[in-house]
């Protein structure tokens, strides 16, 4: 947590050092006279570079480029008499410099942040240990089992599932605190280790940057993924104090892309007791054979 306190350190200084030379006067005039767009271009490329989650895994040379690249645009469309003295090239010098030493320190923030998350997602694993993977790093997986069931045209289904607490009032104000954060990985960890007792080795396990998990259930049906969605959800209710939404889509009845199977599955997440009752006609159906 050192590195994340320095960080957090460097870039409230970092700010107010902004602040102090914009603001202060000698003799009647601004100490340093930064353009209007050299504020504007750091209150975008910080909050940008930090909440992001994807900016924070490249390289910091990727996000500083591009940022040299927008700050050398702005100076060359936009008239600096209206904000600032155009013929000052020390005070151009120190905009760039101060913009890019901004973007530094919000990429150093973001990772130290990304690294405590992942600390924190680790020991809520080794708590509950199961195989729910990331989507974005599964891309590969997910491609093999379209292609094989496209080529073959076997079925396959998308399963999501979404725990919620009964009181959102009470979440949202709760991960307002770090405490919460902390619990709410080892329940979406607990959720994981149920979900993956209930699905077949073959099955694919992912999560979402929501906390929504997807599994990706090779040669099975509608009704049989339903099914199996109904029976991750009472078995979620039943151990923990959560209500959970499901939504279930099938290739090739429905969608021909795993996005549009995700997206198809997503719309339908409601909660089992208000599922479409032909849809669970179906699931009871398949139940009595």
């Amino acid at each position: 947590m050192t590195n994340l306190k320095r960080s957090f350190f460097g870039a409230a200084v970092y700010l107010a050092v902004i602040f102090v030379l914009g603001q202060a006067d000698y003799a009647d005039r601004p100490l340093m006279n930064f353009a209007n767009y050299f504020y504007l271009a750091v209150i975008v490329a910080m909050p940008l570079t930090l909440f992001f989650p994807k900016i924070s895994r490249i390289s910091v040379y990727v996000p500083l480029l591009f940022w040299a690249v927008v700050y050398v645009a702005l100076l060359q469309l936009i008239d600096r008499n209206y904000s600032a003295n155009k013929g000052e090239l020390p005070v151009i010098a120190l905009e760039f410099m101060m913009l890019e030493i901004g973007v530094w320190f919000a990429h150093q923030l973001a990772s130290q942040i990304s690294h405590a998350e992942s600390i924190m997602d680790a020991l809520a694993l080794s708590a509950f240990p199961n195989r729910a993977r990331d989507i974005d790093s599964e891309n590969q997986r997910i491609k093999i089992e379209l292609t094989r069931s496209r080529r073959y045209h076997r079925p396959l289904s998308v399963v999501v599932i979404q725990p919620e607490s009964d009181d959102e009032k009470l979440i949202r104000e709760a991960f307002k605190n770090i405490q919460h954060d902390l619990m709410s990985r080892f329940t979406s960890a607990r959720v994981g280790q149920i979900i993956d007792d209930r699905v077949r080795q073959t099955d694919l396990v992912l999560r979402d940057y929501k906390g929504r998990f997807i599994v990706l259930c090779p040669e099975t049906e509608f009704a049989n993924a339903s099914l199996l969605a109904k029976r991750i959800s009472q078995a979620i209710k039943e151990r923990t104090s959560l209500r959970v939404l499901w939504g279930v889509a099938a290739f090739p009845d429905e969608a021909l892309t795993f996005d549009d199977l995700l997206q198809k599955a997503r719309e339908r997440l409601v909660d089992s007791a208000s599922f479409p009752s032909e849809v669970i006609s179906v699931v009871e159906s398949h139940q009595l054979q």
